[in-house]
This record gives C-alpha cells, sequence and structure tokens, in this order.
C-alpha cells in the first residue's frame, strides 16, 4: 500500500504532497511537482482549478513541515502528557482496592456485594470504554479533542460525584459508570503516539505505559493517607480537582503530528478493514484475549491467598504494591528492547516468563519470600504487556493511519473481557479441589487456579511464537 493512498484516506489530499504516512521510517515533507498532461507540458493553473477545484486554502508555495519525530521537542511533551494522563487513569483504576475497602467497612458496611459491582464497574466499563471510542473517533478523527474533553468532565464529574454518594447504588451511578468516560481522555493519547515515535515507538510506549504501574504505587497510599486525615468526602473531592487539573493542563499537549485535511470534515476516512483479516491481526487478537483471561487474577486474589496462607511479612496488599512497581521498569525494558529484538521473541518473554511465575514461586509457595519472587516477574513481564502492544499493533495496521485506534481499541476491549470475567471464572475455580493434598499452593483452594493462569497466560505466548517477523 502506497503512502499516497494512505494520506488521503486520512484526508491529507488536500495538503501539500509529504513524502510519507505517518507510519514512514523516514519522517520529512516534500514539495508537490507540478501537473503534467500526457503531452509534457504543464497543464495552466486556471484550468487546473476548472477540472478540480482547489478544495484547501494551502498553495504550493505554503508548505508547514511537520515537527520533528523522535527526538523531537514536541514529541518529548507529548509523550509527558500522555504519561500524566495514564498515571491518572489507569493508575486509579489500579488503587480502586482501596476505595472498595472503605465502602465496604466505613461507608456501606454490610453492603459488600453492591460495593464490589461499583468497582467492578469502573475497571470492566472503562476498558470496553476504549474498544466503544476507537471505532468512533476512527470514523470522525476530527471529535478527537471535543471527545476527550467530554471524557475529562464527565469522569470527574463521576470523582467528585462519588464524595456526595449516600447509597452504594449511587456509587455505581457516579464512580462506577461516570469515570469509565477516562477512556475517552485517555485513548487519543494511546494512539498518536504512533505518528510522533517511529525508531523509538517501543521505548515511547514502555514510558507511556509505565504510568499505570507508577500510579498503582502510588496512589493507594496517597488515597490511604487522606482517607484516614481528611475523611471521605474531601479524599474525593480533592482527588477529582487535582485529577482534572492535571489532564486538563497535559491536554494541551495533546495534538496530531500530521494535520487532518479539510477532505476529512466532508468524509468519513476509508479504513482497509481488510488488515483485519489477515494471520498477523488474527495472532495479536489471540495474543491478547488468552493472557488477558488470567492477568488479573493475581492482583485480585493474592492479597486473599497471602491472608490464607498467613504471608504477612510483606502482606498482601503490599504484595500488589510490589507487582504494581515492578511493572514500571517493566515497560520500560520491554518498550525499549521490543525496538530491537522480534515481535514474538517479546511475546515469548512475556508470556512464558510470567506463566513461569505462576507455576513456580507462587505455586510452590505458602511463605511470603516466594510470594515476593512471583510478584516481581509477574509486573515484569505479564503485568508489563501493554509496553509492547505498539509492537504488534504496528505491522497489522502496516501504513495505513486509519487503523491503530481501532485496532487499539480492540486490544482493549479484550483486556476488558479478561478482567470482567476473572472475577466469576475464578470464583468457581476456587471451589475445585481438584488438587486437594498438592505441594505448596496447589494444595489448596487455589490450586485450579494457579493452572487456569497460567495456561492461559502460556497459550498467548504459544501464539506469539507463530506471530509473524
Amino acid at each position: 500500500m502506497s503512502a499516497d493512498i494512505a494520506l488521503e484516506r486520512l484526508g491529507l489530499s488536500d495538503l501539500p504532497s509529504l513524502s510519507e504516512s505517518p507510519y514512514a521510517s523516514a519522517p520529512g515533507p516534500s514539495i508537490p511537482q507540478t501537473p503534467v498532461e500526457e503531452s509534457g507540458r504543464s497543464t495552466p493553473k486556471a484550468a487546473r482549478d476548472e477540472i478540480e477545484p482547489p478544495s484547501s486554502p494551502v498553495t504550493d508555495r505554503e508548505v508547514t513541515p511537520l515537527a520533528q519525530a523522535d527526538s523531537g521537542r514536541e514529541a518529548w511533551l507529548f509523550l509527558i502528557a500522555g504519561t500524566v494522563i495514564e498515571t491518572t487513569v489507569w493508575g486509579l483504576l489500579n488503587a480502586v482496592g482501596v476505595l472498595e475497602h472503605y465502602w465496604a467497612e466505613e461507608l456501606f458496611p454490610g453492603q459488600h456485594d453492591t460495593v464490589t459491582v461499583a468497582s467492578a464497574l469502573m475497571n470492566g466499563l472503562s476498558y470496553l470504554g476504549v474498544g466503544f471510542f476507537g471505532p468512533l473517533l476512527t470514523s470522525f478523527p476530527q471529535w478527537s479533542k471535543g471527545v476527550q474533553i467530554l471524557g475529562l468532565v464527565v469522569s470527574t464529574a463521576g470523582l467528585i460525584g462519588a464524595a456526595f454518594a449516600n447509597s452504594p447504588t449511587q456509587l455505581i451511578g457516579t464512580i462506577g459508570v461516570l469515570f469509565p468516560f477516562s477512556a475517552a481522555l485517555y485513548l487519543p493519547c494511546a494512539t498518536l503516539v504512533y505518528e510522533w515515535f517511529y525508531e523509538k515507538r517501543g521505548l515511547a510506549t514502555g514510558i507511556m505505559f509505565a504510568g499505570t504501574g507508577v500510579g498503582g504505587t502510588v496512589f493507594p497510599f496517597v488515597l490511604d493517607g487522606l482517607l484516614k486525615r481528611f475523611g471521605y468526602k474531601a479524599t474525593m473531592i480533592a482527588f477529582g480537582v487535582g485529577y482534572a487539573a492535571l489532564n486538563a493542563v497535559s491536554l494541551i499537549f495533546i495534538r496530531r503530528r500530521v494535520p487532518l485535511g479539510g477532505a476529512v470534515i466532508r468524509r468519513r476516512p476509508k479504513v482497509e478493514w481488510r488488515l483485519l483479516a489477515t494471520w498477523t491481526f488474527a495472532c495479536g487478537f489471540l495474543v491478547i484475549f488468552l493472557s488477558s483471561l488470567g492477568n488479573f487474577n493475581p492482583t485480585l486474589w493474592i492479597p486473599t491467598f497471602a491472608d490464607k496462607v498467613g504471608a504477612d511479612k510483606p502482606g498482601g496488599v503490599a504484595l500488589v504494591a510490589i507487582m504494581n512497581a515492578a511493572s514500571v521498569p517493566g515497560n520500560l525494558v520491554l518498550g525499549w528492547v521490543s525496538d530491537r529484538l522480534p515481535t514474538k521473541v517479546m511475546i515469548m518473554i512475556v508470556c512464558f516468563g510470567g506463566a513461569i511465575g505462576v507455576l513456580l514461586p507462587w505455586g510452590f509457595g505458602t511463605t511470603s519470600g516466594p510470594l515476593v519472587v512471583f510478584a516481581l516477574i509477574w509486573g515484569l513481564t505479564a503485568l508489563s504487556m501493554p509496553g509492547i502492544w505498539s509492537r504488534i499493533i504496528t505491522p497489522i495496521c502496516r501504513d495505513d493511519p486509519t487503523l491503530p485506534g481501532l485496532v487499539f481499541s480492540i486490544f482493549a476491549s479484550l483486556r476488558g473481557v479478561g478482567n470482567v470475567t476473572a472475577g466469576p471464572i475464578s470464583s468457581k475455580l476456587l471451589k475445585v479441589d481438584a488438587f486437594k493434598g498438592a505441594a505448596g499452593a496447589y494444595g489448596t483452594n487455589f490450586g485450579a487456579v494457579l493452572v487456569y493462569t497460567a495456561v492461559t497466560t502460556f497459550a498467548g505466548g504459544i501464539f506469539g511464537a507463530l506471530f509473524p517477523a
């Protein structure tokens, strides 16, 4: 597929010709050539206008160079701003356990089931929201900034509204339903990075996704401290205001590197759906889907397991914090290495490493030492899977600038399905005593959960080994 065709689908035919698509390896503008008739003589401008009137005020002399990719100042300002948004949105979702504990124990005691619905919706709908907004912004890319502002306003309303909740049902209606609109705020950050970074794309996405680990590590302590010192209402209002202020400033630097042409306003960009009917997409789909099925189980169950076996130095909450903390260097290192190694190798490292961590340190761990080792391995591998998403998505999209947002939204939806189904499936597996009498953790009622988590993660690595070079 040529770069000209890809740019035409984005509406860039209204601009002077560019020598690259947003996914080329050597970005740079060029001056368009003068159209030539078959006879070899230049066509007069008036005659050309009669045949095809200009659809844009841009003239041949008004060539605006694109901002520098990879190492330019604007590229890194974009990355910093995107990382801040990643940290506040997904970091808070990783810290919701602190809020859930407070809701169940202090605010609405005895109504744990309803409170759990609020936190489950907050997480699941956020991922599924990315799946909704991806196709929308693929069809109407000119709406990106407006949708981001809408997402910021509605998700902030969800946080502050939760401060005034007088029942678990009101929690569901505020933080459970409204906060997931943060997906609209976040999605353009994850997809426009493909325009700003080429050679350092893996490193850039690794830095951005590391924000989730930073937020997941820091926010639990921040929320816990604020709740103990200032109370629930003041904490939620303060957190909501801080969330709005940080992200509003960050939005200033979230913009496109390749401007949209006037044609995008008049018609939808043509999406090359046939690229989603390829073996490359099928492999990526199965890798993300299978590895997501068990990805949420360690974060969900390690605190309960630690309490069951009496591992309290460190305890379950600290083990979750260790996982999130390990995912920070995990995303950074995996992203950096993915720029240098084949994608299939990176997928196998992540999936096989995570599966081994489940089967060995956790599987035979009934004391704090092995569980800490597991938390570190899981955080560095399986929990850091998003750090290599860009290297999976890039060959699927080829040079088509309309597809990254769509493919990313599909992958995020798969991740959401894994999170939503993790609770019901693992709850049923806890009732299975298939490994009763076995050594270590396998001898507890968590044995089936461990095997399910390891098998699904390992299966993702199998399809990763089949990912086209």
